[in-house]
């Protein structure tokens, strides 16, 4: 039988030459289609991106959210707008710095080296000036006075690590956990104040849509891959507009930072949603692994208990 892989075929005459029997090469195998079924296949992939793009043309009023900057897409228009809310950058910095710590310290415990120890200076010289700075944001009284207790216990933690060039990790959690209620009330203070900017900008651009345009209103959410679970935008919006979960009309496009990669996925869900209604009458369905429910039923016999 000619070998189809030309490489492989010289390694076998090599080891033939050299005495090693050619039958001791494993050759690799998978599975073999018909170049009449693999043509059917392509087909088929062709059809479906061009569903795809027709599906996401007519699909009505698109919303974009990345970070702050929301975008609508609406009759092959954009509108742009930022909703960042000028408390929340401030208190999410001033969160950031137990953080700062405590990942400039982990993992290890005892004796700090000397890149950790550079480190740790130069955060110990940026805290100083961005304290300072605070007092020109005119933030509540109450608001001011947690960061400035964050900022203390932090200095005050720095300096004593960076005096003995060692550290205790139960120091060290001891520190973070004293640290988390402090960051938690700027967490909560922060998400009220996206909320508010969100609903607002969303609220103004709803009155330009007739309800008609509302109802087939898309949103897609662009973001990171930890926060995706309860991700605060993605609440609001799963609330708004009265869906149960993520996936129809509320989609999360996980790390697809550029624009055209989301929209793509944007796309595959609307068409998926439409064949898994035409299909199975759950427009849902193509969301989980179609092959799922069988490999549960089958899985059991292959590895029994």
């Amino acid at each position: 039988m000619p070998f189809r892989n030309p490489i492989l075929a010289v390694l076998v005459f090599l080891m033939s030459v050299a005495g090693v029997p050619a039958q001791t090469m494993p050759v690799a195998t998978g599975p073999v289609q018909s170049p009449a079924l693999t043509a059917l296949n392509n087909a088929f992939r062709a059809a479906y991106a061009d569903a795809k793009s027709r599906i996401l043309k007519s699909s009505g009023p698109t919303l974009i959210v990345n970070g702050d900057n929301f975008a609508l897409l609406r009759d092959g228009r954009r509108v742009e707008a930022n909703v960042g809310a000028p408390i929340y950058d401030p208190v999410k910095t001033i969160a950031h710095l137990p953080l700062a710590i405590y990942v400039t310290l982990t993992p290890g415990d005892g004796a700090v080296d000397d890149d950790r120890l550079k480190t740790l200076a130069g955060l110990r010289e940026l805290i100083p000036p961005a304290e300072a700075s605070l007092d020109a944001l005119k933030l509540p009284v109450a608001t001011l006075a947690r960061q400035k207790r964050i900022v203390a216990a932090s200095l005050a933690f720095v300096d004593d690590v960076a005096g003995r060039r060692k550290f205790a990790r139960s120091l060290l959690l001891a520190f973070t956990r004293r640290m988390a209620p402090l960051v938690m009330e700027n967490v909560t203070e922060a998400a009220r104040a996206q909320l508010d900017a969100t609903h607002a900008r969303v609220s103004a651009w709803r009155r330009d849509l007739s309800p008609e345009e509302w109802n087939q209103l898309q949103v897609l959410i662009i973001g990171p891959h930890m926060p995706r679970e309860n991700l605060v935008v993605t609440q609001y919006f799963l609330r708004l507009l009265h869906e149960p979960r993520e996936g129809r009309r509320v989609v999360y496009a996980e790390s697809l930072w550029e624009e055209p990669q989301a929209l793509d996925l944007l796309g595959t869900h609307l068409l998926d949603g439409s064949v898994g209604e035409a299909f199975f009458g759950d427009y849902m369905r193509m969301h989980r692994d179609l092959l799922g429910a069988a490999a549960g039923q089958y899985l059991p016999r292959l590895l029994p208990k």
